[in-house]
């Protein structure tokens, strides 16, 4: 018994067309008058940036480290290895989760964010 391939449905109804062309530019017009905000009005630009900044310099810090761990000799990398991971940890990597947990929690309900946890968004 051989199955039936599977059949693409697409729309062919005039007024469902036209029903999705209006919602979709009902959001087209949302978005370009600012109405759309995807991350929440505590959550600016500057915020996101300051982040992006932040995975911006462990990058290149991970990238550094790495450079220089191929240097050394096969037998004292396990160690560098690990000194390394501590090192990205203690320079950022936990400061930045501690703020990307902040964005996310101010986007999800800005009320439920204490003042502690307001100033771990303050410049590092």
């Amino acid at each position: 018994a051989q199955s039936t391939p599977i059949q693409h449905s697409f729309l062919t109804d005039v007024s469902d067309v036209q029903e999705m062309e209006r919602g979709l530019l009902s959001l087209l017009n949302d978005f370009h008058s600012g109405k759309l905000q995807a991350f929440g009005n505590e959550c600016s630009i500057e915020q996101m940036e300051h982040v992006r900044g932040m995975q911006e310099k462990l990058a290149r810090l991970n990238l550094e480290l790495y450079g220089e761990l191929e240097e050394l000799p096969e037998d004292k990398r396990k160690a560098a290895s690990d000194a390394n991971l501590d090192r990205l940890l203690s320079d950022g990597a936990e400061k930045l989760t501690q703020r990307l947990k902040v964005l996310a929690a101010l986007a999800e309900d800005p009320d439920s964010v204490s003042s502690t946890h307001m100033a771990a968004l303050d410049p590092l």
